[in-house]
């Protein structure tokens, strides 16, 4: 009997239980905190793989010039609890990858900080720091605060419509909670998107005239990164390339790698994958199998957790990427005209 049908009854069950929880948000039993600064959510109804992290960063570039901005996160995936912030002698262990990740890139033009609960988060971090604005990271569930904007992202080959409430499928929720976002963003777009295609994931959506629909897709970028250096990838299509990946959805750094280098040798971990000393022994052996010029590659976020390693640093390099939003200008006005009213 396949798994799936077995599951869907303990699916309903999860389904029950988020929608009495969600309906104890709407009717005010339990408390949603607002505040008097803008307060913006990036997350989806999935559990993970949608690109939350790029999408923060796009968010960071478009405003960093303008306005102080607390980027608070649980920290999945670090050895601490409670309240923490970012300087430069934080590690990934300290808020997690993607909050260092946050960090690296923007430094002192943003406050990261890190709290499983994140009304104290904020407390904390206005005292600390006072910023203009929070944007929270992965906090579409997380009802205690009560955002003025919320934005969903949904990935384009596994969007929420087709997917089933945990365990027999990824969603956290129902799909009814989408209505809950403001914009919703299907990420992940393959190049050749068209208007057809656009359309009918459109109508699939259903969403409601007051929600915005936008679409992105992936761009990489035209070098990679280590510690020291940076190399075109022009310069580099001759070499062969250990690939390692410790995240949700590896499919789309995997064919790029292929269609960038000679060969590509690909090692995978599962997502926000603490590397061990026994790991890098693994990755180590593999590399020196490869013959050739070579190098190891990995993406920003899994490079937060491997450039410690002494033995790989040398050679351990990252491939950055970003994102394009279509109607871009109509997106960043959205944005801009929340923050400004608030």
């Amino acid at each position: 009997m396949n798994m799936k049908i077995i599951l869907l009854p303990f699916s309903g069950l999860y389904w029950l239980g988020t929608f009495i929880r969600n309906k104890f948000f709407d009717w005010g039993i339990l408390q949603s905190k607002k505040y008097k600064k803008p307060v913006i959510t990036v997350g989806n109804l999935s559990i993970g793989g949608t690109g939350k992290s790029p999408f923060v960063i796009y968010l960071i570039d478009l405003l960093k010039d303008k306005y102080l901005m607390g980027i608070l996160s649980r920290g999945y995936g670090r050895q601490t609890k409670g309240y923490q912030f970012a300087n430069y002698e934080t590690t990934f262990e300290d808020i997690g990858d993607e909050p260092m990740q946050f960090f690296e890139r923007f430094r002192n033009k943003i406050v990261v900080g890190v709290d499983e609960k994140r009304i104290r988060g904020i407390k904390n971090m206005l005292k600390d720091f006072n910023p203009d604005l929070f944007i929270l990271d992965d906090a579409f569930q997380h009802r205690y605060v009560k955002a003025g904007l919320n934005i969903l992202l949904t990935d384009y080959s596994k969007p929420y419509y087709e997917d089933e409430v945990l365990p027999a499928g990824r969603l956290r929720e129902g799909k009814y909670a989408a209505k809950r976002a403001q914009i919703v963003i299907v990420t992940k777009c393959p190049d050749s998107f068209t208007e057809k295609e656009r359309d009918r994931i459109q109508s699939k959506l259903n969403l409601q005239p007051s929600q915005a629909l936008f679409f992105s897709r992936i761009v990489y970028e035209n070098r990679v990164i280590s510690s020291n250096y940076s190399f075109k990838l022009e310069n580099l299509v001759n070499f062969h390339v250990l690939l390692i990946t410790g995240i949700a959805k590896y499919n789309e750094i995997l064919s790029f790698s292929e269609q960038n280098f000679e060969t590509v040798t690909h090692l995978n971990f599962k997502d926000h994958h603490n590397f061990t000393n026994a790991d890098i022994q693994v990755i180590e052996k593999k590399y020196k199998e490869i013959s050739g010029n070579k190098m190891i590659l990995t993406t920003e976020k899994d490079y937060m957790r491997l450039k410690h390693f002494q033995q790989i640093k040398n050679y351990l390099f990252y491939l950055p990427i970003s994102i394009e939003i279509d109607r871009a200008e109509d997106f960043e006005k959205l944005i801009l005209n929340y923050i400004n009213k608030n």
